[in-house]
């Protein structure tokens, strides 16, 4: 544990700093001690909950853990900010990932530590299974198939044989805020109930407070909306999310409230998102100013087309921006007139899905094009079969390694 060892088992308390589908399918138990689950989306999203919950934490001995301790150091940082009664915060030093290492039998952690490459979760010598199917409450901690809610799109636990029978989920945390679009799917005597309706509509609602820098796609509209007649969220929980560029139509507005979306969720909304390219290429210019140099840029999804339109403006932007390579993963071309013209001179990997359906979000034959942007012997591609992701498994690994030797 880092930062000392706290003694008063009556003033401990336990705080898990992860995402909710990470804490379905494993969390500490300790004797004793109660364990704090957020229960959030998304990490962002967690200053707002220790601002709500500021007194369960006050004045205790708060020992925190996630994965592998990043998201630790950030937000431990965040509850000492809040001056007297916070300043005995601590962290499990290496995350979940070093603790099952020295406790192989899991010593008090139960379930499965949730990882994000294509391992999804490593468990212990521990067989335990901590989560349930979201349909009918069996045993079940199997992320393999990337269910997801339909509205929020945050990853759901839903067993095989409910995938069966439905592929319409609503996930515990828009049912907690009766985001009830229809019927929730059950399962009763054998047979499923109505399910929902299959309109994706999202929301764009999370704190930044941790990180507000940190790129996330703006969704159409820039509302909060849930479909006529429904129950929405409390209005504070809506707040600002960050993109590098926006809808044509986006005004710029800070909605507070929630407001009725005037047409269904478009899976393709990414593709009229070319709006704020001047805004986001000048925090751009002022962090290679003030960082700089560097050698290349990882772009994922809206962040890969934002790095391609950069490599497709590299002459006007010499001396400020000069990049040896940029990785795109999970890339697209944006309809802009950069993308039409000459092609692009820049050395560059492209990462993602090989075949239609493996990539929900960005389809393969998108990023595939743009690859083909680029000059002959330009650019490298690699095609892998796990979805909205960065594969971290050989002989991916080992490609993108490659790659980057030549900068070496």
């Amino acid at each position: 544990m880092k930062n000392g060892s706290p003694t008063d088992d009556k003033q401990l308390v336990l705080l898990d700093a992860r995402n909710l589908y990470e804490t379905r399918i494993g969390k500490f138990h300790a004797p004793s001690v109660e364990t704090l689950d957020p229960g959030i989306r998304q990490y962002s999203d967690l200053p707002s909950w220790i601002d709500d919950n500021s007194e369960l934490l006050r004045g205790k001995h708060v020992l925190m853990y996630c994965t592998g301790g990043i998201r630790c150091e950030m937000a431990s940082a965040y509850i000492r900010s809040k001056g007297a009664g916070f300043e005995n915060v601590f962290q499990l030093y290496g995350g979940i990932q070093r603790y099952l290492e020295q406790f192989p039998d899991g010593g008090f952690f139960r379930g499965k530590n949730f990882v994000f490459d294509h391992r999804i979760s490593v468990g212990s010598s521990d067989t335990s299974i901590m989560g349930a199917c979201l349909i009918c409450g069996s045993s079940y901690d199997n992320y393999s198939s990337r269910c997801r809610c339909t509205h929020c799109r945050i990853l759901v636990l839903v067993c095989d044989s409910c995938q069966i029978k439905s592929d319409a989920y609503v996930c515990e945390l828009c049912q907690k805020h009766r985001m009830d679009f229809g019927s929730i799917p059950s399962v009763e005597d054998g047979e499923l109930a109505t399910v929902l309706d299959k309109n994706d509509l999202k929301t764009v609602c999370s704190d930044s407070k941790i990180s507000s820098q940190l790129p996330s796609r703006n969704e159409a509209k820039n509302s909060c909306a849930p479909p006529s007649g429904q129950h929405a969220p409390p209005p504070e929980n809506c707040k600002r999310k960050y993109a590098w560029l926006v809808a044509s139509d986006f005004g710029g507005k800070v909605e507070a409230d929630w407001k009725i979306a005037n047409q269904p969720f478009d899976p393709l909304q990414y593709q009229g998102q070319t709006d704020g390219f001047d805004v986001s290429l000048a925090y751009l210019k002022k962090m290679f100013s003030e960082q700089g140099p560097f050698d290349g840029i990882l772009g994922f999804s809206q962040g890969a087309a934002m790095a391609a339109l950069l490599c497709a403006q590299g002459d006007k932007l010499k001396g400020e921006i000069d990049l040896r390579f940029v990785i795109l993963c999970s890339g697209f071309a944006l309809p802009l007139a950069d993308f039409g013209q000459k092609p692009i001179n820049c050395p560059s990997l492209h990462i993602f899905g090989s075949d239609p359906g493996k990539d929900r979000q960005i389809t393969s034959h998108t990023s595939r094009y743009l690859a083909s942007r680029f000059e002959d012997g330009c650019s490298v591609i690699i095609e892998h079969e796990f979805g909205h992701i960065i594969p971290t498994r050989s002989p991916y690994m080992d490609n993108i390694k490659d790659f980057l030797r030549r900068f070496l």
